[in-house]
């Protein structure tokens, strides 16, 4: 993997590893107002990933955004870690987004059943592959979501992971809560699935 880009940076800390394993990093996310969670400590980033770093919401995001980054060149995989969670409806209250807790049933319906695959959508010309690690299926209606960014995505093979022990005890979405994650992939070529099989299987 030459290149990451990822939908929801939080603190940093996942392009922190990546630049460590000398991958071209860059990413998107809410600015601070909307999020304490977003807040990145000073110095911790080079750089040139910190030049490839959006302040906004994913959901507004378009290529025309991105290229500037990038350049000519694709990334080849974009992902998230518990990024759209934060919209699902997965737990019985609470959110690390406040805005999110003012939307009602339906405006939350909406977002992530359609805006968000619509966002999702028009990453495709730029994005070799995508990988969303966030509910499993059932919880908060995950499933549905990206069921949807695949009928938007024709032309990536869709597929749906769990991660195999121990790592399906380690990617939870709380201690208290028995939800875990899932990998759906959306991928052109298999190579980043043959990586995956050592860590999680197809559901």
């Amino acid at each position: 993997m030459r290149s990451a880009f990822h939908a929801g940076f939080a603190n940093g800390r996942y392009l922190f590893y990546l630049e460590r394993l000398g991958v071209e990093a860059g990413g998107v996310d809410l600015p601070d107002a909307d999020t304490a969670w977003v807040t990145i400590p000073a110095d911790i980033l080079e750089g040139a990933t910190m030049r490839r770093l959006l302040r906004h919401d994913f959901l507004t995001l378009t290529e025309a955004d991105v290229r500037p980054l990038w350049g000519s060149e694709t990334v080849n995989v974009l992902f998230s870690e518990a990024t759209f969670e934060t919209m699902l409806p997965w737990r019985p209250h609470g959110a690390s987004v406040p805005g999110y807790l003012e939307l009602t049933a339906g405006e939350r319906h909406d977002l992530a059943e359609r805006r968000l695959p619509a966002a999702v959508a028009r990453q495709e010309g730029w994005a070799e592959n995508m990988i969303f690690i966030e509910p499993e299926p059932a919880a908060g209606g995950a499933g549905a979501v990206f069921a949807a960014c695949a009928r938007l995505l024709p032309d990536f093979a869709y597929s749906v992971w769990g991660f195999r022990p121990p790592f399906d005890r380690l990617f939870r979405l709380s201690p208290r809560h028995p939800a875990r994650q899932t990998l759906y992939t959306f991928t052109r070529g298999g190579r980043l699935l043959d990586v995956l099989r050592a860590y999680a299987a197809p559901l």
